[in-house]
């Protein structure tokens, strides 16, 4: 990894420098504990003046992960020397738990990283429900998980919710908080909840339920469950938010991110089909207006 200071500034710190390319402090401090960083072709072991035209190299260290190997076929839906994008379907897990330890989507790709002979490290950058499915990003180092975590992603969502939402196109904005007495459950409350905004665009009209495409401007967890649902609009099969029953399959798919390459710099953006699920309850409904 290269680079090279062309600043406005006569000097600027190395670590100022490299932190403004997306080197955390972190990582700053174990490249230069590896003699990793050359300015000008030579080590360098403090933090030295940047002068106008100096050349910057950085080895990053190889990462390994430790997690269980689970052989499950994954959907690579992009991939990069920096950065994994793969479909994670309803009802699994996006990383292990204490109670689930083998069992996840980052299982999956951690034996996916062994039958490719990849040696990379398993940052999940982006997170989903459980039950909700869709584009999954992991970064394959501390760097590219660092440069990824500070970017505003475009994150549009395909939902099916029950009903219509009116205006057919709308800004939900209702701030959440944690429900009392619940870890999981999240509700709207503007006294104590912190900011959330949805943007929503309803797509097609079924009769009793609609697809909506929700774009998050926010990201809150249970964001767009609870703002549906505030809207009178519960996801179909969400059963925490919607009707009350036991936990089920939601109609949630995580559609399209939009983020800037950390090696590149290039816009990327990323697209993830509807699942089958979400086809078979549309074609139903078709099938029965006939």
């Amino acid at each position: 990894m290269r680079f090279i200071y062309n600043g406005k500034l006569p000097f600027l710190h190395l670590k100022t420098f490299l932190r403004e390319q997306g080197i955390s402090g972190t990582t700053y401090k174990k490249l230069k504990t590896n003699k990793a960083i050359l300015v000008n072709d030579k080590n360098i072991t403090g933090n030295i003046l940047l002068a106008d035209g100096d050349r910057v190299s950085l080895t990053l260290p190889v990462e390994t992960n430790t997690l269980a190997l689970e052989h499950e076929p994954i959907d690579v839906l992009y991939e990069s020397s920096y950065l994994l994008a793969v479909e994670k379907p309803a009802g699994l897990l996006v990383h292990p738990t204490t109670e689930f330890f083998c069992s996840s989507l980052a299982n999956r790709v951690a034996a996916y990283y062994e039958r490719t002979g990849q040696q990379a490290g398993i940052h999940p950058v982006s997170r989903l429900d459980k039950n909700t499915s869709g584009v999954v990003l992991f970064a394959k180092n501390a760097f590219a998980h660092y440069v990824l975590s500070r970017q505003r992603m475009v994150k549009e969502y395909l939902a099916l919710v029950w009903g219509c939402p009116a205006p057919l196109t709308g800004r939900i904005e209702a701030p959440i908080a944690r429900k009392p007495g619940s870890i999981i459950e999240r509700k709207v409350d503007f006294t104590y909840g912190v900011p959330a905004v949805t943007e929503y665009v309803v797509l097609k009209n079924y009769g009793e339920f609609s697809l909506v495409k929700f774009s998050l401007l926010t990201g809150r967890t249970h964001q767009i469950r609870v703002h549906s649902a505030y809207i009178g609009h519960p996801l179909i099969g969400d059963n925490l938010y919607g009707i009350p029953g036991p936990e089920g399959l939601h109609f949630l798919h995580s559609w399209h991110i939009g983020l800037q390459e950390p090696e590149t710099c290039l816009q990327r953006d990323i697209y993830c089909p509807l699942p089958k699920m979400f086809l078979e309850r549309i074609r139903t409904y078709e099938e029965g207006a006939k």
